[in-house]
């Protein structure tokens, strides 16, 4: 598995995944739906199979003395490295908005610990869309991205529009108000950190439960594939 994950990084990688990673900085940008951020790092992976593509990664793969389900782990854990790694850039972003702004996101969500755990959210969504999709039917790679990215979208307007609505309506409902006091802005004291901190975990949870399902159904799909 190591060695196929090498392979991944080595020979599938698109070279524009830094370049994708730059898109952090629309966190910078004021009254922005930062989940969309995330939506350019799924862009990235796309772009790596769009490549992989072009090389006929897939029967390569194959051809190696490795197992179908093998293959479609490590494009799996190619994927999870890829986007845990933003976190690391969207992280000390969070701080550098609110130097920069100060003030409460009016088109959505606030720069804080909730939106890290909203794009873990935003990632499984396309995970779980995309790759047993992919291994159903490789050669419509096309195909695959557009409706996982009409997927990904819902979720962010969804989500985004939740956060809004809680913070217009906050006084309305005691739920609105505590999500607008509690998840929806930048922490300023320690309890608020924790509760987002859990918020963040619950997130993390969902992901890792989600990889794993969406490996399982890729991995299904793939042995029925006829290369």
């Amino acid at each position: 598995m190591k060695n196929l994950l090498y392979k991944e990084f080595r020979l599938c990688m698109a070279v524009q995944i830094p370049i994708f990673f730059l898109f952090v900085l629309m966190m910078l940008i004021p009254s922005y739906p930062y989940l969309v951020a995330g939506f350019f790092i799924c862009n990235s992976i796309f772009y790596s199979f769009t490549q992989a593509a072009v090389d006929n990664d897939v029967l390569f793969t194959t051809l190696l003395p490795v197992s179908k389900a093998q293959v479609v782990a490590s494009k799996l854990r190619f994927m999870l490295v890829i986007e845990l790694l933003s976190l690391l850039f969207f992280l000390p972003m969070i701080f550098v908005n609110h130097a920069v702004h100060g003030t409460p996101n009016a088109a959505g969500l606030d720069a804080s610990l909730t939106l890290l755990g909203a794009l873990l959210l935003v990632y499984a969504v396309f995970n779980a869309v995309f790759l047993p999709r992919f291994y159903k039917a490789p050669h419509k790679l096309g195909r695959h991205f557009l409706l996982s990215t009409i997927c990904v979208f819902a979720f962010i307007f969804l989500f985004e529009g939740f956060m809004i609505i809680c913070g217009a309506a906050k006084d309305a409902l005691p739920l609105f108000g505590w999500v607008e006091e509690t998840l929806d802005c930048f922490p300023q004291s320690s309890s608020i950190w924790i509760r987002q901190g859990i918020f963040f975990a619950v997130c993390a949870a969902v992901y890792l439960l989600g990889a794993v399902l969406t490996k399982k159904r890729a991995q299904r799909n793939f042995e029925q594939v006829d290369l």
